[in-house]
């Protein structure tokens, strides 16, 4: 692992990459036709390995090979497939993403052989176990699970909060009282500022979706919500959480607002997982 990184074993590696995995493609089945057909949406699973795609999402997130070689080994044959399938339908800024437990060895020398190259800083996947102490929340801001008759309202404050295609509203309220799924926002007396999103699969869970409008940044809205959201994990028997962020320059960490919130809820950065483009 790398300097900084917990010692993490390539078990807990594969439930952190799979919960993943099955959180995404579990967000990617629930669009909305009227939403998949005008965006270009799509997804497949190559073996273990998913694609994604959203053309009009022009991000890494929703655009990416991901789970590359975790379950089991990739081929030659099986990685030029997902590069295929990732020229022929997502947005140009597509990334193949590897893990330290992607397999085999060879798959980097492929993916350099197909021009392939590490992009930007990778993204830094956290992990915290079942027994580590809840932090204490220090927010003027309320947490509230989410009803469906406040669907929209999920909706409209991830797509604010990300600036994403308008449309995609009506996408993210689809989470709510999915199966699986369990969905928060954090309030302002009646109005709702930032939301975040909690995917439990077996005993293990993913946080992400974490979005505050931009007026309501730095007021502990999402500190909040991870405390909620792991509380909530762990009256459900939830052993294993697993969250991403963008992993910041090496001196830059404690600047990076969502890093620093998640190693403040007691997560640890267990790895790095590159985007190769």
């Amino acid at each position: 692992m790398d300097s900084g990184s917990r010692f993490i074993s390539a078990i807990d590696i594969v439930s952190i990459e799979t919960v993943e995995r099955e959180a995404w493609l579990d967000l990617f089945a629930a669009a909305p036709r009227k939403y998949a057909d005008a965006a270009d949406l799509r997804y497949q699973r190559s073996g273990a390995s998913v694609v994604l795609a959203d053309r009009s999402v022009p991000i890494v997130e929703f655009n990416r090979g991901m789970c590359i070689g975790v379950e089991r080994p990739e081929s030659e044959k099986s990685v030029d497939a997902m590069l295929e399938w990732l020229r022929n339908h997502a947005d140009p800024q597509w990334a193949l993403q590897i893990s330290p437990a992607s397999q085999p060895a060879e798959i980097h020398a492929w993916t350099a052989d197909r021009g392939l190259a590490k992009k930007g800083n990778g993204w830094a996947k956290f992990y915290r176990d079942s027994t580590t102490p809840i932090s204490p929340r220090n927010s003027d801001l309320s947490v509230r699970s989410v009803k469906p008759h406040d669907a929209m309202s999920f909706g409209d404050v991830v797509q604010k909060g990300f600036g994403l295609p308008s449309a995609s509203s009506a996408w993210f309220a689809r989470l709510v009282a999915r199966p699986k799924w369990s969905t928060y926002l954090a309030y302002e007396g009646t109005l709702p500022v930032a939301a975040g999103a909690l995917f439990v699969d077996g005993n293990w869970a993913w946080l992400g979706i974490d979005a505050t409008l931009p007026d309501y940044r730095g007021r502990g809205a999402q500190t909040s919500l991870i405390a909620r959201r792991i509380q909530d994990g762990l009256a459900n028997g939830v052993g294993g959480f697993t969250a991403e962020t963008g992993q910041p320059e090496a001196t830059k960490e404690n600047m990076h607002i969502s890093f620093r919130n998640y190693l403040k809820a007691g997560f640890v950065r267990a790895y790095v997982r590159w985007n190769y483009r």
